[in-house]
């Protein structure tokens, strides 16, 4: 009996884990050609180092007939080097406890450089 409920308490844990880990993640698109608008200060050690970065941390709501949302930030010049959407644990969460109607976002982006 001991052995059956340790065996159903680690399946328990495994599905946990794998929902956790399956709902975190972060996709990530960059403009090849382009050239980022600069940020000397910027002096992370990722990706955007030396890059102008906009963060838009945001919990959309929606309504019941709506399954999706549009949301347009737009820079100053001719478009996007870069933008990352990220999902989380918290925002699955949030949109499950919540049916849908509440959604988490959270984007970075960089705006091309302006051209002189």
């Amino acid at each position: 009996m001991k052995k059956r409920a340790a065996n159903k308490r680690s399946y328990f844990l495994l599905v946990v884990i794998i929902v956790f880990f399956s709902s975190c993640y972060s996709v990530r698109v960059v403009n090849k050609d382009g050239i980022p608008e600069p940020d000397p200060l910027n002096t992370t050690g990722d990706f955007y180092k030396g890059k102008k970065v906009h963060v838009l941390d945001t919990v959309i709501s929606l309504k019941l007939q709506e399954g999706e949302f549009t949301l347009i930030e737009r820079c100053v010049s001719q478009g996007f080097y870069s933008f990352e959407y990220r999902v989380t644990f918290g925002g699955v969460l949030l949109n499950t406890i919540t049916f849908g109607k509440k959604r988490q976002v959270k984007i970075k982006y960089v705006c091309l450089k302006q051209s002189d």
